[in-house]
């Protein structure tokens, strides 16, 4: 046996055994209905409305309703977005189209009295799901051949051969993740059996997309390892929630710190409450516990067909958030059939369903914000008052529903797509990539850094001392640290180790299993495929002579290739700069002159020739007089007031852009994000420090690491084990 058998186990409980509709999102394609505070706004706040290029008229339809057709093209999302933020408006939705309710064909959905008790057949007359948001269901396996889930089932098509086509299966550690027991089956018909398909069932969400991913064996144990390595597999292949119906009374900070990388991906976990009758707040239970601490869980309890919490389930009104229903719940089982179970575990499907259904129908928004509207869109139930946080069980009509408070929606303004950087492919959709590393050290007779600069925001918990390998002219040399450099927005980083003073080469290697915010690993070859050998990077150094050779200092400053532009109102603005010298880039400065009669409606970009965007400005009340954006200033933005001239640290680094040809059209992009106020580029500038000598730093080709192996499992198995978990009923 690989591991001990009188090892405590997570494992899941069964409590009882015995053996909705498909439709098109209903609401009006051609005008939304925006609700103000006042029943009898102010004139000016709604001129501001029609005043929009969003819109083509406006017509009210009394208290302080307006009805808004939307000029041809303009996007649902992005108009909610922009008219949610003016002035005086309480609430901007879609105008639902009200219809006799559709006779699903699924035959056994009478008997799911759990999508009854949620006004499910309300929410799917918004949506039914469209696939995009994909749930990983962390569990027993899935029967993925099952005729009410194969049409459901997540596809890898990222690295199929050694990452498994459906999922994986970290039990057994081979590619099949396919169901042993049953439970991770009927909890996987729970979140998205599929609707209106005429057989058997349905889930929440009708059109879901089931990431299969095996922890237990056939007995329904696991182990904390391996659940680990299930939520890793899960955040880098592109899940946006985690359904984890599973459980122990250990902490375990491996686990723990699963679940922070989950939240730094922007990825919600959604956890079972556990079945011990127990208060969570005063009892803990593992991983539910972890709500203490991280944002983005979700942990929920069981109600039954009466709305009384299950004599079964956990509660705690400050660990638990909120109730599904949880007894007697019919879903799909292992070979084809159906069967009803009962536990926190048939809850928690629930309320994953229910935020892919959100999700998908407002994919740009943050995990923050779909559990902000997840908060408030419960059904208040007295006996759920002091049980958990909410005071309530889900309702997916409300959930769904626009005309409840929307949480604010940030949205990039619309643009051009960037240069691809491959055929095929854009920029902002490619992992990250390593634009410089640079050895230093504390005096110019030494060495103990090398400091990385990536092209995008860096998930900085994925970038550790074990992605790098460093060696000097005595062979190999042990990283002390990583660390972010402040205010840098994560995507520059000091890799330090001991003081070297050894003349001769160093080198370093770094990378490639290193992820982004969005959870792209590197992609250094533009490719399109991350964490594959050659996208590793490796710097090179040379400490010679008792100095290092110098690096010019020199530079070189184009102006805007015209002066006193006018700002347009609520559109984007273009001033360009034309690079017609080849050099390489060391370093950027830009310097502004902008007037506005309101700075926080503008944000303020640099786009670089190949397509590479720095925020410089971001809705800030600020002046911008003079003002030069520099990496290494001592001002910051958060700053109250700005003096005339000063250098300021921009919004992302600059130096995100260093390292490339500098040759090409540069651009400043301003967006005017708000109507009614107008204002002047009245000069602009770019500096560039060129370098002409690589003493610290040599270009990535032909010094590219390469290695051999599978990338799927970063964290290494063994048998050690912090805890162990088992699956709730």
């Amino acid at each position: 046996m690989r591991r001990s058998p009188d090892r405590t186990l997570l494992r899941i409980e069964t409590l009882e055994d015995r053996t909705v509709p498909s439709a098109v999102p209903a609401f009006a394609s051609d005008h939304l209905l925006v609700t103000f505070a006042d029943a009898n706004p102010a004139a000016k706040s709604v001129a501001e409305i029609g005043r929009s290029p969003l819109a083509e008229s406006v017509t009210s339809l009394g208290l302080g309703i307006y009805r808004v057709n939307l000029a041809a093209g303009v996007d649902f999302d992005r108009a909610i977005t922009i008219f949610s933020a003016q002035a005086g408006v309480q609430s901007v939705g879609r105008d639902s189209i009200v219809s006799v309710a559709q006779t699903p064909s699924d035959p056994r959905l009478s008997e799911q009295w759990n999508l009854q008790k949620i006004d499910a057949a309300q929410g799917w007359n918004v949506t039914t799901g469209t696939g995009r948001t994909i749930v990983a269901v962390i569990d027993t396996g899935v029967d993925y051949t099952h005729p009410d889930l194969a049409a459901n089932i997540w596809t890898n098509t990222i690295d199929p051969a050694t990452g498994g086509l459906h999922g994986y299966d970290f039990s057994a550690n081979d590619t099949d993740p396919t169901d042993e027991n049953g439970h991770g089956t009927h909890v996987a018909g729970i979140v998205g059996a599929t609707g209106n398909n005429g057989v058997g069932v349905t889930g929440v969400a009708q059109r879901a997309q089931i990431m299969v991913l095996r922890f237990m064996d056939a007995a329904g144990n696991g182990y904390t390892s391996d659940a680990v390595r299930a939520i890793d597999y899960a955040i880098r292949h592109g899940a946006k929630i985690l359904n984890n119906s599973w459980g122990g009374a250990s902490p375990d900070p491996a686990l723990a710190a699963a679940i922070e990388r989950a939240r730094a991906a922007g990825v919600i976990v959604v956890i079972a409450a556990g079945n011990e009758q127990a208060n969570n707040d005063t009892t803990a239970s593992y991983p539910a516990s972890y709500a203490k601490q991280s944002n983005n869980v979700v942990v929920v309890a069981s109600t039954d067909s009466n709305d009384q919490l299950s004599w079964f389930s956990n509660y705690g009104p400050q660990s638990v958030l909120i109730a599904a229903p949880g007894e007697s719940i019919l879903s799909t089982a292992r070979g084809g059939g159906y069967i009803t179970k009962s536990g926190t575990s048939m809850a928690t499907p629930v309320i994953s369903g229910a935020l892919a259904l959100l999700w998908d129908l407002h994919p740009t928004w943050t995990y923050s914000q779909i559990l902000a509207k997840l908060k408030i869109s419960v059904d208040p139930v007295t006996s759920l008052s002091g049980k958990v946080a909410s005071g309530g069980r889900i309702d997916l009509g409300k959930l769904l529903d626009a005309s409840t408070t929307v949480p604010p929606v940030t949205v990039p303004p619309v643009t051009s797509p960037p240069p691809s950087s491959a055929p095929g492919l854009r920029w902002d959709n490619l992992g990250p990539k390593i634009v410089s590393a640079v050895f230093g050290g504390s005096n110019s007779t030494s060495l103990n850094t090398v400091r990385v600069t990536f092209d995008k925001k860096i998930n900085a918990p994925t970038f550790t001392a074990s992605d790098v390998a460093l060696a000097g002219p005595n062979g190999k040399l042990a990283v002390t640290g990583v660390t972010v450099v402040a205010n840098t927005n994560n995507s520059v980083f000091d890799v330090t180790f001991a003081s070297q003073t050894a003349a001769g080469n160093y080198s370093a290697t770094i990378g490639p299993d290193i992820w982004d915010v969005q959870a792209k690993r590197m992609d250094q070859n533009g490719n399109g495929v991350g964490n594959e050998a050659a996208d590793a990077y490796t710097a090179a150094g040379r400490l010679g002579g008792a100095t290092l050779p110098p690096v010019s200092t020199s530079r070189r400053t184009y102006s805007a290739t015209a002066n006193n532009v006018a700002i347009a109102d609520q559109r984007t603005t273009r001033v360009n700069f034309e690079v017609t010298e080849s050099f390489n880039i060391s370093n950027i400065t830009v310097n502004l002159d902008v007037m506005h009669m309101r700075m926080a409606d503008l944000q303020i970009r640099l786009r670089a020739p190949d397509g590479r965007t720095v925020v410089l400005f971001n809705r800030r009340s600020l002046s911008l007089s003079g003002i030069t954006f520099d990496d290494g200033a001592a001002n910051v933005l958060s700053a109250n007031s700005l003096t005339s001239g000063a250098s300021v640290r921009p919004e992302e680094v600059l130096a995100g852009l260093g390292g490339h040809a500098a040759r090409g059209t540069w651009t400043l992009e301003i967006f005017d994000l708000f109507a009614g106020n107008t204002g002047t580029v009245r000069s602009a500038s770019l500096s560039f420090g060129t370098s002409t000598t690589r003493a610290a730093m040599l270009p990535a080709t032909g010094v590219l690491a390469h290695f051999a192996g599978i990338d799927f499992d970063p964290i290494p198995r063994g048998d050690h084990i912090a805890g162990a978990l088992k699956k709730w009923k």
